[in-house]
């Protein structure tokens, strides 16, 4: 073998052993950077809740933590909930919860002893909202069938029947890109793919849902023109930045009012519930209460013997919305619909099914 061969092979083989070390090298350095950000998840969990909870109820000087809702607390006109500040007891946001972690967060609210507790969650809120303000026809033929919106989104994104779970999470993040005024950087940089599928994918979802594009352009001439934004229940947001010379701060004032129409919508609808399911439990004479909401979601306590009634009025006044209709005069495209879990506490509840707005006691798993 000719000594340039030799050379060739040696190149081969180097090249061979560097990019196996390199491999090892960005595997351990992956699981370095997993670690690390499992640990500080871990550390906001105890910091926030498990320390901020434990001050508020030495605080309390009872087993409770207490909420500060607030009307005007956010711009869009959805409630805010303000954390404890009272001495050292810098407590938790009950508003703030995250839904999932490895130990289960929100198990720790529970209901009292022997009742039960109730969590009623909004379904693809905002883009049942946007499909009814945007009108768009492709979205409403999901909501109405009762398909899976994001799997039904990516079979029409990618042309294609079988859809990978790759597939539909990128189909739903686009929707809620479109919905907070993000494009084809955000979606990138969110889901790891090249800047130019990005693109595609973004040119892809307009012909796919192009009312929703219609809208957006519809909402942006008309806050250039107006200076504001306003909701479907009349809501108005002030949008002064949008006459600003500065690009960037323009596009933000025209992205904050796009949002405000769809956000602020969906608030109100469970504001509207909230306030309806509180008279008709006082009403009743009912003992149960609502202890609390969190984004699209109502949570309440009840006894044993009031889980029927109560499980089959929360589904009236929110899938139904009588308020909304009585006092608005407001009937949407698509129908609401909620997710319901019923147990001993705020994290571990089982699912509850409705059979024509009745609890399905054959299929109930509590």
């Amino acid at each position: 073998m000719s000594k340039w061969k030799h050379r060739e092979e040696g190149k081969k083989i180097a090249k061979s052993v560097l990019e196996e070390k390199t491999k090892g090298e960005l595997l351990h350095l992956k699981g370095f950077l997993s670690g690390l950000l499992d640990l500080r998840k871990s550390e906001k969990l105890s910091k926030t809740y498990i320390d901020g909870t434990t001050k508020a109820i030495t605080y309390n000087d009872k087993h409770k933590i207490f909420v500060d809702y607030r009307f005007d607390g956010t711009a869009t006109g959805r409630l805010s909930c303000a954390s404890y500040n009272a001495q050292e007891a810098m407590g938790v946001s009950f508003h703030t919860l995250p839904r999932s972690t490895s130990t289960n967060i929100r198990s720790i609210f529970r209901a009292p002893e022997g009742w039960l507790f109730l969590a009623a969650d909004y379904a693809a809120m905002e883009l049942r909202v946007l499909s009814h303000i945007a009108k768009e026809g492709r979205m409403q033929t999901a909501f109405i069938e009762g398909q899976d919106l994001h799997t039904y989104t990516a079979r029409l994104l990618f042309n294609k029947e079988k859809i990978t779970k790759g597939e539909r999470q990128i189909a739903k993040t686009v929707s809620f890109l479109i919905v907070y005024g993000g494009g084809a950087f955000n979606l990138s940089e969110t889901m790891g793919i090249p800047m130019r599928r990005a693109d595609k994918i973004i040119s892809n979802y307009q012909n796919v849902y192009p009312g929703i594009f219609e809208y957006m352009e519809f909402i942006n001439e008309f806050i250039r023109t107006n200076g504001y934004a306003y909701t479907i229940f009349g809501r108005k947001r002030n949008l002064p930045d949008v006459y600003s010379r500065d690009r960037q701060v323009q596009n933000r004032a025209l992205r904050q009012g796009l949002n405000f129409t769809i956000q602020s919508s969906a608030s109100d609808i469970l504001l509207c519930s909230l306030v309806g399911l509180y008279k008709r439990i006082e009403d009743l004479g009912l003992q149960s209460k609502i202890v609390a909401t969190v984004h699209d979601s109502i949570e309440l306590v009840c006894p044993p013997e009031e889980k029927k009634v109560l499980c089959e009025l929360v589904y009236d006044e929110l899938v139904n919305y009588p308020t909304i209709k009585e006092k608005f005069n407001i009937h949407f495209d698509v129908p609401l619909a909620i997710d319901m879990e019923i147990g001993q506490s705020f994290g571990e509840g089982d699912p509850v099914y409705f059979k024509d707005g009745k609890l399905d006691e054959n299929i109930i798993t509590n």
